[in-house]
């Protein structure tokens, strides 16, 4: 392959030559990157420690001394725990946001579509309403509309069944018991289940031509099998926690050098497959599956970044990466690792574990410790506070109305002819658009509803103008407490762009799977 790229290289004239120039360009761009980079970053450390505030991620495992208002634990016992609940009030809201703005989005663009003259213009009303209103001041009207409600008194005090006031609402919610994961690992299986009997069913019906009623079998499969798991069968979910328990013990004597070259190996491979798949890829070439230039340059570049791998992973980073893993209490005192995740799975997923899954939980308005204000008591039922539904409410309605506008784009690039002979078979419009029109269009709408739920995700951030402890509030306030900005904007960066390439990745994969094959 060097040979190639030699030939017919005149090293007096290299200068003017077009493959030399073109990568001396592209090294040249990517040193002075590199070197940017590196300057960039070394200026605020040195200007940091002018400040006497040196860049270091030790806070990460110190105890920050604050509380948070609301998530699965209130008082960390360090930054890193402070900065996982952020992280987990903000998927709360990203999850729970995307499936209820994707639900009411689309009934939304059906809506505008609809021949009745209310429907339609009440759809159009709303959106031009919430499409025109900055996102930041829908989410304040909506904490001032909880505020609004009246404040908790003593007469107040005692068990509810639903509560609202200026303090949040307050409704009964299931809650969760020992036995709830393996419940819930049998649920999964259920549902796994009634999928393969419905395709069944709908192979059936294709190959012989009769009515095989592919979704009564499947709902009395769900039905069955639900059953027998509130029954008990759940216990047979313990399987899960045998194997890993075997799997713990096989982490648990892993040596820390094997996860280092673990890693490595793997980048090795990865780089390997990519670099075959350049060189026997045809398409890539000039003609004939020659290489050219720049897949030279892709090749080498791949080299150079499994090696960089290699080299890290046997550096103090390597080293922390392992500690991480095993779960060494010196890595920002933090006992997670491979073998006491396998470990907790195992003691979730037990033989020996019984009783019912979840039992109701009625919330109930309690006096506030020894003072004389009044709360919702914040172990019973469940309270949705001002902060988490203004930020919810703010982002979930603004997304669905540009939801709306590409569901409606996407039926009407559908082809009139497509709806019409679908209503001339008989079909009702309900069916045409079940059956006919929004498979079609799903493949137009999926890649802008992309856009959408990256921006809700990103939407959440605003949850810092109403006090939601969501990732960016939290991080607000420990880089105020340990004075460590540049560190906490870094965790924003990559927790924002993990969240952002996982949502692509998937909406990626589903754009891939949904494209016309053709013939």
């Amino acid at each position: 392959m060097l040979g190639k790229v030699l030939k017919n290289f005149d090293i007096r004239t290299f200068w003017r030559d077009v493959r030399f120039l073109k990568w001396a360009g592209q090294v040249l761009f990517l040193i002075l990157f590199a070197y940017s980079l590196v300057l960039f970053v070394q200026t605020g450390i040195n200007n940091l420690q002018s400040t006497n505030i040196p860049f270091s991620f030790d806070f990460l495992g110190d105890t920050p001394g604050v509380s948070i208002a609301e998530g699965f634990e209130t008082l960390p016992d360090s930054g890193l725990r402070m900065l996982h609940v952020g992280m987990f009030n903000m998927i709360r809201i990203m999850i729970g946001g995307i499936i209820v703005a994707t639900i009411f989005g689309t009934l939304l663009g059906i809506a505008r579509l609809s021949s009745n003259w209310i429907v339609e213009k009440a759809a159009t009303a709303l959106l031009e309403v919430v499409r025109n209103v900055p996102l930041l001041v829908q989410i304040l009207f909506f904490q001032a509309f909880l505020l609004a409600f009246p404040r908790l008194e003593e007469r107040d005090r005692g068990e509810i069944m639903f509560h609202v006031s200026s303090k949040g609402i307050a409704y009964p919610w299931p809650e969760r018991q020992e036995s709830a994961f393996m419940f819930f690992g049998f649920l999964l299986l259920t549902i796994y289940l009634a999928r393969r009997v419905f395709k069944w069913r709908v192979s059936l019906l294709e190959k012989e031509g009769r009515d095989t009623n592919p979704f009564l079998w499947s709902f009395l499969t769900f039905l069955v099998l639900t059953f027998g798991n509130w029954a008990g069968g759940y216990k047979l979910m313990g399987i899960i926690g045998l194997i890993s328990g075997y799997i713990s013990t096989i982490f648990d004597s892993i040596p820390s050098v094997a996860y280092q070259g673990l890693f490595s190996a793997i980048a090795v491979f990865f780089v390997f497959r990519y670099i075959r798949k350049q060189i026997r890829n045809t398409d890539t070439g000039e003609i004939r599956g020659i290489l050219s230039d720049d897949d030279y340059f892709r090749i080498i570049l791949s080299g150079v970044v499994a090696v960089f791998v290699v080299l890290l992973m046997f550096m103090p980073f390597g080293q922390n990466i392992t500690y991480f893993l095993e779960g060494d209490e010196l890595f920002y005192k933090s006992n997670w690792g491979m073998p006491q995740f396998f470990d907790g799975v195992a003691k979730r997923f037990d033989f020996n574990i019984s009783g019912p899954p979840v039992i109701m939980s009625y919330p109930e308005i309690v006096q506030a410790g020894t003072t004389k204000f009044t709360r919702y008591s914040p172990d019973l039922g469940k309270v949705t506070t001002v902060g988490y539904f203004a930020t919810w409410f703010g982002v979930t309605l603004y997304t669905a109305i540009f939801i709306s506008e590409v569901v409606r784009s996407g039926i009407m690039a559908i082809s009139k002819g497509q709806s019409e002979a679908g209503l001339s078979l008989g079909l009702r419009r309900r069916s045409l658009l079940r059956l006919i029109i929004l498979p079609q269009a799903f493949r137009v709408m999926l890649p802008p509803m992309g856009n959408q739920y990256l921006n809700l995700a990103k939407n959440t951030s605003l949850g810092v103008a109403v006090a939601y402890p969501e990732v960016v509030a939290v991080g607000q306030t420990l880089y105020n407490q340990e004075g460590q900005t540049l560190p906490v904007f870094l965790v924003w960066m990559i927790f924002y762009c993990s969240i952002s390439l996982s949502i692509s990745s998937i909406i990626n994969y589903y754009n891939r799977k949904m494209k016309i094959v053709e013939r």
